[in-house]
């Protein structure tokens, strides 16, 4: 459950915060109002993508926070122990500043865009007026239905099956490149092979020989460097050593003072003296300068060098190149067994998939006589009393050339009759927009199965008034007996059904030319002075007041 939401300059909102009954909500305003900004900031919290455009005028950087009782939502308390966020009590709060900076953290926790928007989807349903297009496309008239069905151990065994086959074909492709070689290409990979193999090359040897050069060339400078640091630290009559022990033995004996700290400091410090004069005194006695040395890394690496060179890579990839070389030689001599093998995996793959996917079809098509009636019934209560919407299932041929899908073979098209007599057509051939609002309303309503999930309805009742805009807020206000309900409406008969009514407002302050839109919770007087704006324009009369306690008794 959505408990509240902080929003600090966004859009037209300086800053405010709201807390939200449990149950059903409206958003009202006239017209510009901005009814759906707090949709938008929910949305943003919730992994949105981030335009700057949204922080307005009263800062460099827009802030929203939102909190949510998930107490009894299983789903999403299952996300949260899954990615190490256990608690009832959830936060989630983003920035985003005119950079284009954006930050999220989950309960104080920083955390990726893309995992707040998958949390937010057990979290909040949010559908507006562009969703209705998104419901006209298969895809997601195929989500609905699966979503709808109980067929999920299929669903996941079809995509497991298509992975593999993906798997497979890459297997195979990279299979029959390295068997594709000519005899002349397959002699030089053997020739460059054995001529690597002869070089012996040790993995690192290259970057360690480059060392050992700098090392030996530069023996005598090393050599005195580490002799005349030895003497200073260690071996001069005022030698580091020496001082560091004398001042210590100094201060232990100083009266008055507790020396203990720096003593305990300048001690550490002798042993690290003692320390780095036995290192440079052990690494100064092993090092030589010796001409033939030397001579032999610069071969060593001359011949690495010319032979990189020759197999158009650098010193550095060669023992990457050789092995590379092996593995590609290897894939060509077994090729043929290996093809075999892959081809028999590939049949066999492919009769599960079609085995699955007719299951599937089966399946889907017993769910979506299911989900069509329940979607129907709910039609015929907005008003279209005579429409019969059906689901089309039907599954696409798969041959030897079909490419497995992850979501089977079935093409899923909503169909609908919204008058008697009328054979069925798609959604988007047969309704009108009022229509098209009533029915994507009830699939989107019916088509929701999310526990303890909040949905939020931006003005999809557009284009419906009168009884139907009554059902449509007496549907929103059903569903929130079981689910938390907002809604943005411009319907007097849809705000009157609410638990708790919010009303949008909008003005100017013209000494500093910025426009802002504030929040009020509205008790009964004033929800029946809003209602009466709604029903009848600027103009309220006793007409219209009657007529708003009418819409707040109905709810």
């Amino acid at each position: 459950m959505l408990q509240s939401i902080y929003i600090k300059n966004y859009v037209l909102i300086e800053q405010l915060e709201i807390d939200f009954s449990p149950h059903m909500t409206v958003f009202t305003g006239e017209t510009g109002a901005g009814k759906s900004i707090t949709i938008g900031a929910l949305s943003l919290a919730l992994g949105a993508r981030g335009d700057t455009a949204v922080i307005g005028a009263f800062g460099d950087a827009c802030e929203v926070v939102v909190t949510f009782d998930v107490s009894g939502h299983i789903s999403a308390q299952q996300w949260l122990k899954n990615n190490d966020f256990e608690d009832d009590n959830l936060m989630i709060r983003r920035t985003l500043n005119k950079q284009g900076r954006s930050q999220l953290w989950i309960n104080g926790s920083p955390t990726p865009a893309h995992l707040v928007k998958e949390l937010g989807r057990y979290l909040v349903q949010i559908h507006g007026q562009h969703d209705q297009i998104k419901l006209l496309q298969s895809a997601t008239q195929r989500q609905l239905l699966d979503r709808s069905g109980h067929y999920k151990e299929l669903l996941t065994e079809i995509a497991d099956i298509t992975k593999a086959l993906n798997q497979l074909d890459a297997e195979t492709l990279a299979l029959q490149q390295a068997g594709s070689l000519s005899t002349e290409q397959q002699q030089l990979l053997d020739y460059q092979y054995q001529e690597l193999h002869e070089l012996d090359l040790k993995e690192g040897e290259y970057e360690q020989l480059h060392q050992d050069l700098l090392q030996v060339s530069h023996a005598q400078d090393i050599q005195q460097a580490c002799q005349q640091t030895i003497h200073d630290l260690d071996e001069a009559d005022h030698s580091v050593r020496h001082l560091l022990a004398q001042h210590i033995n100094q201060l232990k004996h100083l009266k008055g003072f507790d020396a203990a700290q720096v003593c305990q400091m300048l001690d550490e410090a002798l042993i690290n003296v003692q320390e780095a004069v036995q290192y440079l005194t052990d690494f100064a006695e092993n090092i030589e300068h010796d001409p033939g040395q030397q001579q032999s890394i610069e071969q060593r690496l001359e011949q690495i060098t010319r032979i990189a060179r020759k197999q158009n890579t650098t010193a550095e990839q060669l023992t990457d190149h050789q092995q590379q070389l092996a593995e590609q030689l290897n894939r060509h001599q077994k090729q043929s067994e290996q093809q075999s093998l892959l081809d028999k995996k590939r049949r066999d793959l492919r009769q599960q998939y079609h085995d699955v996917s007719l299951r599937l079809t089966q399946a889907r098509q017993q769910a979506a006589k299911q989900l069509a009636a329940k979607i129907t019934a709910m039609i015929q209560q907005l008003g279209l009393p005579e429409a019969q919407l059906s689901i089309n299932v039907n599954p696409t041929d798969f041959n030897k050339d079909s490419k497995p899908q992850v979501f089977g073979l079935d093409h899923v098209e909503f169909m609908i009759a919204v008058n008697k007599g009328q054979s069925p057509q798609p959604l988007s051939k047969t309704a009108s927009g009022g229509e098209l609002s009533r029915i994507c309303l009830a699939i989107e309503v019916v088509g929701q199965n999310h526990d303890h999930t909040a949905f939020v309805f931006d003005e999809v009742d557009t284009g419906i008034g009168g009884a139907t805009a009554s059902k449509v807020g007496g549907i929103m206000r059903n569903l929130s007996e079981q689910h938390q309900v907002f809604a943005v409406t411009h319907l007097p008969q849809v705000a009157g059904q609410a638990h708790d009514h919010i009303l949008v407002s909008k003005s100017s302050d013209q000494s500093h030319g910025l426009t802002r839109s504030a929040i009020q919770h509205l008790n009964r007087e004033q929800r029946i002075q809003e209602l009466a704006r709604m029903a009848g324009g600027e103009t309220i009369t006793e007409t219209t007041l009657a007529q708003a306690e009418e819409f707040l008794k109905t709810g």
